[in-house]
């Protein structure tokens, strides 16, 4: 991810919402309607799950030295009134979370990245941020976490040594010392699906890298036009943009860079993500000093057909549904809302809300933190978010009904919120 990107629209534009309230999760009345649990930060840097419905608060971390239930953390004394926990990134299948503390136990070490499995009965030490190194990766992160679809391999990006920028990581779930995968940041990346590859997009430098073999190909398609490339649901095709004569160009090809077909022109910046269900790929263009993406728009992914306009006006953000039938976005008029927006037709506006400072970094990043950190819950019906749909509230995580006519409802307090993967369950 690149360093401390740009911040510009969270001040003017946004109310930043203060971390405050009670530590302890106030749920409401329970409803029966979702038993697939989320995760979420307190505002004092705890991390809770919570039923989707509200029911069943249990606290993972605790900065106290046992916690009432789930994990407990060995602690020294000294840290127990200091250490935060954010950023939990939960594996696919449900065993493992890599998550971020704040500060890191060893020595003077600014943070480190743990790796917990899910009944807290073990933990290891994966990296820690020394004096002199990068703080964040971006606004609010100490570290960036992706977990290979099976898995089995975590990727992270996280400061290298003092002085020596940002590096991306990958490691072993089962044991090992991570190793450097690239650096020199901006630095974005995905997995493939069959959970061998590592898309990696190193500045303007399209790169696969093979995790079998620690191999890295340069694919010869550099640009700074986006941030993160894509694989196709099946793994055979990639997406991201090329330059060519002064003009980008939104372009699939196999996974060596052969076979380019071209989708789209892109004459300033894109950010892109292909459905779900392999057959099309949403897409927003912006003018390079523009704070916000403009029209969202769909284009069939074997470039059979032009553009077609989805919703008009600024985006801030967008999320497929995991069964690829909707998309959630967030607009910008003179406040952020959530829409739903069917690709066949339609636009359902949903709740106008304002972001925690944590949660607004997933929104700046969200081609990113898409596939690590799920907004949508698995069934394809409920969002989830972190901030508030009223001023002067404090920070509360809310389910959104993507589907039907229920209101907004507040699970929780919490600056940070995302679906526990389903494998879980």
């Amino acid at each position: 991810m690149r360093l401390l990107l740009r911040t510009a629209f969270i001040a003017p534009l946004l109310l930043a919402i203060a971390a405050c309230g009670n530590d302890e999760p106030a749920p409401d009345t329970p409803e029966p309607s979702s038993t697939q649990r989320i995760v979420f930060v307190s505002p004092h840097f705890d991390v809770w799950t919570v039923e989707g419905g509200g029911g069943n608060p249990e606290r993972f971390t605790s900065r106290s030295a046992s916690a009432p239930s789930g994990t407990n953390i060995a602690l020294r004394p000294q840290q127990t009134q200091s250490v935060r926990y954010t950023w939990p990134t939960w594996s696919p299948d449900g065993r493992l979370i890599a998550i971020s503390r704040t500060p890191g136990l060893d020595g003077n070490a600014l943070a480190g990245l743990i790796l917990l499995d899910a009944d807290g009965s073990t933990e290891r030490q994966l990296h820690e941020t020394q004096p002199g190194s990068v703080p964040l990766v971006a606004n609010g992160a100490p570290h960036y976490a992706l977990w290979a679809p099976d898995s089995r391999h975590l990727s992270f990006v996280a400061p290298r040594g003092p002085g020596q920028g940002l590096g991306l990581f990958a490691v072993r779930a089962d044991g090992g010392e991570p190793y450097e995968v690239s650096a020199n940041a901006p630095l974005y990346h995905v997995w493939s699906p069959d959970s061998r590859y590592i898309l990696v997009h190193r500045r303007e430098q399209l790169l696969l890298h093979d995790t079998h073999d620690r191999s890295t190909l340069d694919l010869d398609a550099d640009s700074f036009r986006y941030r993160v490339p894509a694989f196709s649901p099946d793994g055979k095709r990639i997406a991201y943009v090329v330059d060519e004569s002064g003009m980008g160009k939104l372009v699939t090809s196999n996974l060596d860079g052969t076979d380019r077909v071209t989708l789209m022109d892109i004459s300033g910046e894109a950010a892109f993500a292909w459905s779900p269900a392999g057959d099309r790929i949403a897409v927003a263009t912006k003018r390079s000093s523009s704070l916000f993406y403009a029209e969202l728009r769909v284009v069939k992914d074997d470039g059979s057909d032009l553009p077609r306009l989805l919703a008009p006006g600024r985006t801030a953000a967008f999320f497929w549904s995991p069964d690829g039938e909707l998309i959630a976005r967030a607009a910008y008029d003179d406040a952020l809302t959530w829409q739903v927006v069917d690709p066949s037709g339609g636009v359902g506006h949903l709740t106008r809300f304002i972001s925690t400072p944590d949660f607004l970094t997933h929104t700046q990043f969200f081609d990113q933190f898409a596939p690590s950190h799920l907004i949508w819950s698995a069934d394809s019906t409920k969002l989830v978010f972190a901030g508030a749909v009223e001023r002067d509230v404090g920070p509360q995580v809310w389910i959104v009904d993507m589907v039907g006519n229920a209101p907004p409802r507040a699970v929780a307090e919490g600056r940070l919120a995302f679906w526990v993967p389903s494998a879980t369950e």
